[in-house]
């Protein structure tokens, strides 16, 4: 184990002085905790961690292993919801509006509909333009209910939008333009910049403007001649304005409106004549409805690109400089050679030096990346069967209710991008979720039956005194479960924890106590953090 000490003197950008050839390459069993964290959301089995150590070759297996797993359709949404944004629980319309009755299971579900999409397509290895291109949508009852959908069956399923709407995949969703909203004067370009950026990576917020301090920005004629006339706006407006005249059939009037919200308004789509007068179009490639935009996105070399791009960053939680062009352009010829599946590029990019590159203590090393919250509760969960929530919230991964920005998450709003460092607030979470994850998990093991317990297996009556052999076989058992390490019966390790077991024991008299406390500072550990 380390210290969180030297976890935060770790944590840093990876130096440009490394190469492919110079990288620390990871020992097998942190490669594979990495891998089955970042692709399943859990800690690798002692059984798997037996497999790799027998043989380092055996990753190969697991890797398709994991990516076949149910869990890794969950990760591929995580991986891509701080670039979509949309699971928020901000929304004009609310639950009661259609007669739903559980806040938090709608706003769950609005915000996953187009991660729903996203997954369903890697799982399901569909090329990467389904995106954009498909005639059905992914739906659950509450969205059912609350949507006008064709929908069977029960739970997550594909439907489709019964209202006349074009066919483009997660363009076409109401998720994803209730998320990104417009007025008249803004005129869908903030929409047209979400689909650049989500789907281009291209944020036109991020360029540099050179603004006329001339133009009165107080009238509306003005800024619009400006639009059209001024050098420093028609930079961006060109090509901002012609995407953005493809949204008004997501027009609405009254966003509070719950009926006219849920629908999409065909005879709105001609509307771009009557506020900007600017005929939609794509890069200079003129269309008519978003199933044109679909398509058009669909063939742009920069879509594809630019998903391997996310990929690559995401899996490795740092942004990509120049001296990763060769990478990702290898990358981006594994994706294309396997028919654009997702799977694909993920298998590409974790055979990556860079994804396998290990800390050590010389300069410049890369450091390991920290977990988001989601991932730290999804890993606690694994292994206690324990999950924080409080109203149907998952504390996790909101923030009404939910610790999730404390935790160094993103809320998509004023927090775009997970921490890659600890700080205060996180540790204080990781604290109280290790604390109430503990209770959980040994009070329902002691009471159950001996040896059949998720996290433990001792019999409740024994001691170091009474039985030592048993206390110091669930302490290395535990190691193997949440830390991925073997520890020596003789080792510092379980010497440390059967003093804190006695410590604690000898307070109440009570083992559950003692086994909590002890499991909770377990869960402490900055290893939980950080892989």
């Amino acid at each position: 184990m380390v210290t969180l000490f030297t976890i935060l003197m770790a944590c840093g950008a990876a130096p440009e002085e490394l190469t492919d050839d110079s990288l620390p390459e990871m020992a097998p069993s942190a490669l594979l905790t990495r891998m089955s964290l970042d692709l399943r959301g859990r800690r690798p089995s002692p059984d798997e961690l037996a497999r790799v150590e027998a043989d380092p070759a055996a990753l190969d297996a697991l890797l398709d292993e994991m990516m076949a797993d149910p869990a890794f359709g969950g990760q591929v949404r995580a991986l891509f919801s701080e670039i979509y944004r949309t699971q928020t629980e901000s929304y004009y319309v609310s639950a009661n509006s259609y007669g739903i009755t559980d806040s938090a299971a709608f706003l769950a579900a609005v915000g996953d509909e187009p991660l729903r999409i996203l997954s369903t397509v890697a799982e399901e290895d569909l090329p990467w333009t389904t995106l954009v291109t498909a005639d059905w949508t992914m739906a659950n009852e509450v969205l059912a209910q609350a949507w006008p959908l064709d929908y069977s069956g029960e739970g997550w399923q594909k439907a489709q939008y019964n209202d006349g709407r074009p066919a483009a995949g997660i363009l076409s969703t109401n998720a994803m333009w209730w998320r990104y909203v417009s007025t008249d004067f803004n005129a869908n370009r903030a929409r047209a910049n979400a689909v650049s950026r989500i789907f281009l990576c291209n944020d036109y917020l991020s360029r540099p403007i050179d603004f006329d301090r001339n133009v009165n920005l107080l009238d509306q004629e003005a800024v619009e001649e400006a639009l059209q006339t001024n050098p420093a706006c028609v930079n961006c407006h060109q090509s901002l304005d012609p995407l953005a005249s493809y949204f008004w059939g997501f027009y609405y009037y009254n966003y509070t409106d719950a009926d006219e919200a849920r629908v999409y308004h065909p005879e709105r789509e001609l509307l771009y004549r009557t506020y900007t007068g600017i005929a939609p179009s794509y890069f200079g490639e003129p269309g008519y409805t978003l199933e044109d935009l679909g398509r058009q996105l669909a063939g742009d070399n920069r879509y594809v690109e630019c998903a391997v791009e996310q990929v690559y960053e995401g899996l490795l939680r740092r942004d990509s400089a120049l001296a990763d062009q060769d990478s990702l352009t290898a990358h981006r010829e594994a994706f294309l050679a396997g028919d654009l599946t997702l799977r694909s590029l993920i298998r590409s990019v974790v055979n990556d030096p860079y994804y396998r590159a290990g800390d050590t203590d010389d300069a410049g090393a890369i450091p390991k990346k920290m977990v988001t919250p989601a991932l730290l509760a999804s890993q606690i969960e694994a292994l206690t069967g324990y999950r924080m929530s409080l109203y149907g919230f998952d504390l996790m991964t909101t923030d009404t209710y939910g610790l999730r920005t404390l935790a160094g998450g993103a809320d998509g709003f004023n927090v775009t991008k997970s921490a890659t460092s600890p700080n205060t607030t996180l540790v204080l979470v990781q604290e109280r979720l290790a604390e109430a994850a503990a209770w959980y998990a040994v009070s329902r093991d002691l009471a159950g039956p001996v040896g059949e317990g998720q996290l433990l297996t001792v019999d409740p009556a024994a001691t170091p005194d009474t039985d030592r052999a048993a206390m110091v076989a669930q302490i290395q058992a535990l190691h193997r479960l949440i830390f991925g390490t073997t520890v020596a019966a003789d080792g510092e390790e379980v010497t440390a924890n059967l003093t804190l077991w006695t410590d604690l024991y000898s307070v109440e008299r009570d083992p559950i106590d003692a086994w909590a406390g002890l499991v909770a500072v377990l869960l402490r550990d900055p290893d939980l953090l950080f892989y």
